[in-house]
């Protein structure tokens, strides 16, 4: 008789059974990425291909590496690619990553200059773009969607939300402060949960 797994603890094991991606795929990942996105939302086309496409990483992982990048100075997308790339395979991961994400973008970035310069009228080039962009934004509000989920298994985390999105969205408050003052509170909950 075979036992039904439990669906919580599956993906966990999943994920710590299933070797680490080469060091060729973690670059070829990023690259599409880099070269394919247009108009931000690359956090979304990165959980896309990380946790969806692939399921190198669990929804828990890319969310905290989500939560470190943007803590960090710097792009966020390219701390995110940084941190993704230093779990799944260390230092080397981490280079595969970066490399991978910006080589595509900044020869993508020339030759596109090349054409709009040679180019009179670039209204479907535009087109293009624009449509490229609203993809992305709605791979950033699935993640929006997951990460709501998953606030709402803890209930302090949606006030934690709630206190942030107030403060910055609504009352205008510098983003800073308002994390430095709400983040050890939410650690704290967080550290009390588990």
């Amino acid at each position: 008789m075979t036992s039904i797994p439990d669906p919580v603890v599956e993906p966990q094991l999943l994920n710590a059974m299933r070797p680490a991606p080469g060091l060729g795929a973690l670059f070829l990942a990023c690259l599409k990425i880099g070269l394919l996105s247009f108009g931000g939302g690359l956090s979304g086309w990165l959980y896309q291909e990380f946790v969806l496409r692939h399921g190198w990483i669990s929804d828990e992982d890319f969310a905290s590496s989500l939560a470190i990048s943007q803590m960090l100075p710097g792009a966020n997308v390219v701390n995110l690619v940084i941190c993704m790339g230093d779990e799944l395979r260390g230092l080397a991961g981490s280079v595969a990553c970066v490399l991978g994400f910006l080589v595509g973008p900044f020869f993508a970035v020339i030759a596109l200059s090349a054409v709009f310069d040679a180019l009179p009228d670039v209204t479907m080039l535009e087109a293009a773009s624009n449509g490229v962009a609203y993809a992305a934004l709605g791979l950033l509000l699935v993640i929006c969607f997951k990460g709501a989920q998953r606030a709402m298994k803890f209930p302090p985390s949606l006030v934690v939300i709630a206190v942030v999105a107030i403060a910055v969205g609504l009352m205008k408050l510098p983003l800073i402060p308002v994390v430095l003052v709400v983040a050890p509170v939410s650690v704290a909950l967080a550290w009390r949960r588990s």
